[in-house]
């Protein structure tokens, strides 16, 4: 008998372009004005945990990442996925509360124009390598660091952008987890311990 499937943290827009698939998709999804997270989220499917925690990260390094309330929503998402993922739930699931938050395809579009290069020049240097570095106990600790990282955006959340610290070492996780990248697992591990520092002292 197969196994059931579980939530994986390898994500369904795993190629060669993550960064800018999975933006795409998010503009994709959004067929008016607007669409609420709980439903972007949904669309990813059941192995959703490295974009969501990539596209999180990403939107909290945007002018996003300052809007009332945002950070604390995607924060919440990513610990959401986090523990699910540590409990090995057979499919997500998601809060309706999720449903409120509403995403417009006009700021999601922004975000595109203004990052697009940039992220066509990752998405270049990034691989699959030492990939023993994004599973197994690694992926473990990468969901510990996120559910704290994402705790933290909710207090940064009245600093002005705050969140940028936790956001950056969070879109690097995702990054590693969905493009099967160790290197960039390693560097979001080392980068985690002066983003705790960073987060102590702006909340201390």
């Amino acid at each position: 008998m197969d196994k059931p499937d579980t939530i994986s943290p390898d994500g369904p827009l795993n190629t060669a372009k993550p960064l800018q698939s999975i933006l795409d998709h998010v503009d994709a999804v959004i067929v008016d004005e607007s669409a609420d997270l709980k439903s972007i989220i949904e669309s990813f499917g059941d192995r959703a945990f490295g974009p969501v925690m990539l596209l999180s990260g990403l939107f909290m390094l945007t002018p996003l990442g300052a809007i009332p309330m945002v950070p604390a929503a995607f924060g919440f998402v990513v610990i959401t996925f986090a523990v699910q993922l540590l409990m090995r739930r057979n499919t997500p699931w998601m809060p309706n509360v999720l449903s409120k938050v509403k995403v417009s395809s006009k700021r999601v579009r922004q975000v595109k124009r203004k990052v697009q290069p940039v992220l066509a020049k990752i998405d270049g240097i990034i691989r699959p390598r030492m990939q023993w570095a994004a599973k197994g106990p690694f992926q473990v600790l990468a969901a510990f660091i996120a559910i704290i990282l994402s705790a933290a955006m909710v207090p940064l959340g009245a600093v002005p952008f705050a969140v940028c610290i936790p956001g950056f070492v969070l879109g690097l996780l995702g990054l590693g987890i969905t493009a099967r990248d160790g290197i960039m697992m390693l560097m979001a591990f080392t980068l985690s311990l002066a983003a705790f520092a960073g987060i102590w002292v702006l909340l201390t």
